[in-house]
C-alpha cells in the first residue's frame, strides 16, 4: 500500500465518527439528540484513534496528525452540506465511506506491521 492510499483511508476513517456524532445531537436532518452522548464521543474518539496512528504510520508524526485535523474538518463540512441538501443519501453514504476509511486503515496498519 502506498503513502497516498493510507492517508485517503485515514481521511475517510473520520466520518465514523462525524456520522456518529451527527445521530447523536439534535440536527434537523439526522438526530434529535436521544441517542447516547457518551457513545458517541467514544466512537469518535476511537475513529480518531485509529486513523492518526495509520495516518502517522504512513506519512510521519508532522504530516499524520496535519492530515487528521484536515480530514475532520473538510469533511465534517462537507457533512454538514450534505446532510442539509441530501439527508438520507448523506447518512447513507458517510456510513460507507467510513466503514471503508477504517477497514482501510486496519489493513493498512496489518499491513505496516507484517512489512515492518
Amino acid at each position: 500500500m502506498t503513502a497516498e492510499l493510507i492517508g485517503t483511508t485515514a481521511a475517510l476513517a473520520s466520518l465514523i465518527g462525524l456520522t456518529r456524532w451527527a445521530q447523536a445531537v439534535s440536527t434537523r436532518a439526522w438526530g434529535d439528540g436521544s441517542t447516547g452522548r457518551a457513545q458517541a464521543w467514544a466512537v469518535a474518539l476511537g475513529a480518531l484513534a485509529l486513523q492518526t496512528v495509520a495516518a502517522v504510520a504512513a506519512a510521519g508524526p508532522t504530516a499524520g496528525v496535519a492530515l487528521v485535523i484536515a480530514a475532520w474538518m473538510a469533511l465534517g463540512w462537507l457533512l454538514v452540506l450534505a446532510m442539509n441538501l441530501w439527508p438520507q443519501a448523506a447518512l447513507r453514504w458517510a456510513r460507507r465511506l467510513g466503514a471503508l476509511g477504517g477497514a482501510g486503515c486496519v489493513v493498512a496498519l496489518g499491513w505496516l506491521l507484517v512489512r515492518g
